[in-house]
């Protein structure tokens, strides 16, 4: 069984990881809350593919991000 980490690094929050069974759902739930933190400045909504994670989205020009990581239950 797999789980998808959802982790979440804002400069005004703690990092937050949310685990998900779906990758699907994960990747959905990760656009939603860059394009909620990016709603002021939506220009600097970025996607980017990164080796070892699945999903990676910087979302601010103060480098807030989310990533999604696969680990094997």
């Amino acid at each position: 069984m797999k789980i998808y980490n959802v982790i979440q690094e804002d400069r005004h929050t703690d990092t937050t990881a949310t685990p998900f069974l779906d990758l699907n759902e994960a990747i959905k739930f990760a656009k939603e809350s860059a394009r909620w933190g990016s709603r002021k400045y939506p220009e600097d909504y970025l996607e980017t593919d990164i080796k070892g994670w699945l999903f990676f989205v910087r979302y601010s020009c103060e480098d807030d991000c989310i990533w999604i990581t696969e680990h094997n239950i």
